[in-house]
């Protein structure tokens, strides 16, 4: 990084399915010394990696780490388990193209978890954080033609093959260095083709004062009495039809529960605590597709306007997606006329990104975009508590 080029930010903790991936610290040094200094991890690495191994180098390179984050001229994580006592079990480290040496990213894995998915899982949640939260256009990457099990983490991510340069100095010797281009738009295209990520089976969410449900079949009814109001579906997409059929929430419902069968979302009932049966609001999410951004809906009978029911819910479903799925960011849209759902937003730490035009049910207007990222959403909560 240059003098006059901004820091990065701090490195953040990510979580994944299976990984969080936080920042190094001084006290990794003792799991690097173990798990590090193994040949078939080093053997693909640069011969700027000592080897033989000092006594010292975890040590050492830990401190390294710990004095590169603080000058945030990089980002290094330590790779750990979900669910596990929190030691390193790998490193992985990106940095800002520096418009010479074509290397932005590097990791390694203890060989005792190869062959589990692990490191194409930490690669994809980097990735995904330096491209949709950072907005960097792209990432340069580098692998021994020898190392097929990089070359294939680089191939799922949908890098393309740029160059070959034969002769390359490595650890076990000179092997050719194949280097990679991965843009974000074509890693966004990846990911939509290979398909939106399965939502598990709706859980059942309590907050202080709601029960969010899986909706049902019973449901029906009450959705019709409910959601049929002009105040209720106003600002919703122009899909929506109006006047509302008497079949309306019968038909809604039959794609309803296919689209929660099939894994596409998860929709919940809002219920008032001790009041389950009874069905006053909708709230969905459903994972990025890369495309569209909008992971979140909802709607709520004006009966139980103004007391902050709305904001409940969606703070309950934005927990479940950041802590219990992981998920990074959500994509958020409302209406511009929208002040409620606007506010319901702003109160969560989200940020306007973009503005474009869109048709409801009320007419056409600007459809706004926001960015509501979990560390964001995370210090705004830590923020008002």
């Amino acid at each position: 990084m240059s003098d006059t080029e901004p820091p990065l930010p701090p490195t953040p903790v990510l979580h994944s399915a299976r990984l969080i991936l936080r920042p190094v610290r001084l006290d990794d040094g003792p799991a690097m010394q173990r798990r590090f200094p193994q040949w078939e991890v080093v053997r693909y690495l640069s011969t700027r990696t000592p080897w033989p191994y000092p006594a010292d180098g975890g040590v050492v390179h830990a401190q390294r780490c710990v004095d590169r984050i603080a000058a945030r001229e990089c980002f290094l994580w330590a790779i750990t388990l979900k669910g596990g006592d929190d030691e390193l079990i790998g490193l992985m480290d990106v940095r800002p193209d520096d418009g010479v040496s074509r290397e932005m990213r590097g990791f390694w894995l203890d060989p005792e978890f190869w062959g589990q998915g692990l490191m194409t899982e930490a690669a994809e949640l980097v990735t995904e954080y330096v491209f949709v939260e950072l907005g960097w256009p792209h990432l340069w990457l580098d692998n021994a033609a020898s190392n097929l099990g990089s070359h294939r983490i680089k191939e799922k991510q949908g890098a393309r093959i740029v160059e070959r340069i034969e002769n390359a100095a490595w650890v076990s010797g000179p092997d050719a260095k194949i280097v990679w281009l991965l843009t974000r738009e074509d890693w966004l295209a990846r990911r939509s083709e290979g398909a939106i990520r399965r939502m598990p089976p709706t859980p059942v969410l309590h907050s202080e004062r709601l029960t969010l449900r899986p909706v049902c079949p019973e449901d029906t009814p009450t959705i019709q009495r409910r959601f049929n109001q002009w105040e209720v579906v106003k600002y919703l997409s122009a899909v929506v039809p109006w006047p509302y059929p008497d079949d309306g929430a019968a038909t809604n419902a039959v794609e309803t529960l296919k689209e929660m069968a099939a894994g596409e979302k998860a929709i919940w009932a809002i219920t008032c605590k001790g009041a389950e049966n009874e069905l006053i609001g909708r709230i969905d999410l459903w994972p990025d597709d890369g495309i569209i951004r909008t992971q979140r809906g909802f709607w709520l009978d004006p009966e139980f306007w103004g007391q902050g029911l709305m904001t409940e819910a969606a703070e309950r479903v934005t927990e479940y997606a950041f802590t219990e799925l992981g998920w990074r960011h959500l994509w958020l849209r409302n209406g511009e006329a929208n002040t409620a759902s606007y506010r319901v937003k702003e109160k969560q730490g989200a940020r306007i990104v973009d503005r474009v035009p869109a048709k409801f049910v009320s007419g056409e207007m600007m459809s706004v975009v926001w960015y509501l990222a979990a560390d964001d959403w995370l210090a705004h909560r830590e923020e008002k508590s």
